[in-house]
């Protein structure tokens, strides 16, 4: 009986002590996350607008295949090379979109790796450039089961972050990998 009243009085201060008698909404700013990319600020202008996309451009290249996908996607491609079709999505998502550790440790899941921390990620990744600014791009391969592989490229463009996915094999990663980086380096706005 008397733990119970010492949980009790424990729990009923912890009720008391998470009251505020001013009762409003607090607000906090944080810094934006540029995903170890040097993101150039935007010069104060009535142009400057975030990417809109549905002015989304790229250069594709002939042997990709548009296909339907989820319906987050902004675009779907099944993607033939020596061994099979691998799937591309490009979907884009408000702000950091969870951040680049958790992206990237949840496609490290999907091919049963284990997760690494941010600067473990940031060592692993390569920069490119797209006509609309840096990119990262991180490959995930399991070398015990070759047959799931991932290549993905993050773009955060301020307001809006694309993400760049190819689902394919280990052989698709490395036949792959350098058409996948020109098409990236090809994403633009055309407003």
């Amino acid at each position: 009986m008397k733990i119970f009243q010492t949980i009790s009085f424990v729990l009923f201060f912890l009720l008391l002590s998470g009251c505020d008698k001013n009762r409003h909404i607090q607000s906090y700013r944080t810094p934006k996350k540029d995903f170890g990319l040097q993101l150039e600020a935007p010069q104060p202008s009535s142009k400057t607008r975030s990417p809109d996309v549905t002015n989304l451009t790229w250069e594709l290249p002939d042997s990709w295949i548009p296909s339907t996908g989820h319906s987050m996607r902004l675009a779907s491609f099944d993607i033939p090379f020596s061994d099979g079709v691998g799937d591309l999505s490009i979907v884009s998502l408000g702000g950091a979109s969870g951040g680049l550790l958790a992206n990237v440790n949840r496609w490290r899941g999907q091919v049963n790796l284990s997760p690494i921390s941010e600067s473990e990620i940031l060592n692993v990744s390569t920069v490119g450039e797209s006509k609309m600014g840096p990119f990262r791009i991180f490959k995930m391969i399991n070398d015990v089961d070759t047959s799931n592989a991932i290549i993905a490229a993050v773009l955060p463009t301020g307001q809006k972050t694309f993400f760049i996915k190819l689902t394919t094999t280990k052989k698709g990663v490395i036949e792959l990998q350098s058409v996948f980086e020109k098409f990236c380096a090809s994403i633009g706005n055309s407003s």
